[in-house]
């Protein structure tokens, strides 16, 4: 589902960008014809910026400078036309005041936006009548306020679901789907780049007593908290996911087997401090494991299983180095 959301968000930028490209080969042209050379070549210039856009966009899957080179072409064309050509150049200042939401993110957006307006407003005080500036004033101000409430619901509401889809609702860790495609691209980076990345998979020493003698409410609040201790202490690179019922999984990045099982053993040590409200300790007994040449997913995860159970196995509250297969 994350993907699919990747692929809508990119779909729009495809579409945006094809869009620019289709309109600034028209204007340019146009402009050429009419003798405003300037004008033709800065579009004809945005034409080209576009294509290449929408090139890696297909291509690589990559939004090209987060689309900021936008601002260099249409925003530039616009102001030169409503300054040559006032009385009808103003309306592609509305469409101007649009594109910027269609096509940046929407800080970006709002930062272009005030710049533009800013020079909008300039070029039309010194063209039209105070009555009519004022209107003009009012009615791009609208437009941005509508574009901008448009696109903070719109980015609202796929972060929304980007989260539903990618984090655990009780723990707030990153879920199990989320897990595999991770894995994949971890692997894939410690392959290629022949970088580190490691594995840390780990289970709660018998929860289920927990649930029995306290409740599942209580032991809701000991996955929480667990998973918040966790998540505090790893690195924005580190991803915490819940595996199964009470097992999780730690994917460290950039992290090799040494860094990986001192982590692994401080945060057993960090589970094991906590106070989580009930008459007995909670601890974890887990396996670490790092990336190999040869290894799959399925084969890198299964050595963190098998450590795991050893650590399981021979008494528990401990962590374990995997030992190669």
């Amino acid at each position: 589902m994350i993907s699919e959301i990747e692929q809508y968000k990119t779909n729009l930028y495809i579409y945006f960008n094809a869009l620019g490209g289709i309109t600034t080969s028209g204007f340019a042209v146009l402009q050429l014809l009419r003798g405003d050379y300037a004008t033709g070549i800065i579009s004809s210039m945005g034409f080209v910026y576009f294509s290449i856009i929408v090139y890696t966009l297909l291509i690589h899957k990559k939004y090209l400078w987060k689309g900021r080179g936008f601002v260099l072409f249409i925003p530039m064309v616009i102001l030169n036309v409503t300054n040559l050509h006032p009385e009808f150049g103003i309306y592609w200042a509305y469409v101007g005041v649009l594109s910027f939401f269609l096509v940046l993110e929407l800080k970006d957006a709002c930062i272009g936006v005030s710049i533009f307006l800013g020079a909008i407003f300039y070029v039309v005080s010194l063209h039209f009548p105070l009555p009519v500036q004022l209107r003009i004033y009012a009615s791009l101000f609208l437009v941005a306020i509508f574009s901008f409430l448009l696109s903070y619901f719109i980015n609202r509401l796929l972060n929304q679901v980007t989260v539903l889809v990618t984090r655990d609702s009780l723990t707030h860790a990153y879920n199990r789907h989320t897990f595999n495609s991770s894995m994949k691209r971890a692997l894939y980076t410690a392959i290629r780049y022949k970088t580190p990345a490691s594995l840390f998979i780990f289970d709660l020493d018998f929860f289920k007593k927990v649930n029995d003698n306290y409740g599942h409410q209580a032991g809701d609040k000991v996955l929480k908290i667990v998973s918040s201790t966790i998540q505090n202490r790893l690195r924005d690179s580190d991803r915490l996911f819940r595996y199964g019922g009470e097992e999780f999984a730690v994917l460290l990045n950039q992290t090799n087997e040494e860094m990986a099982i001192k982590l692994a053993e401080e945060l057993r040590l960090l589970v094991e401090d906590q106070d989580y409200g009930i008459d007995r300790t909670v601890t974890i007994s887990g396996g670490v494991s790092a990336a190999r040449a040869s290894d799959q997913v399925s084969s890198w995860i299964e050595r963190c299983d098998k450590a795991l159970y050893e650590a399981k196995s021979s008494g528990r509250n401990k962590v374990i180095l995997s030992h190669p297969l």
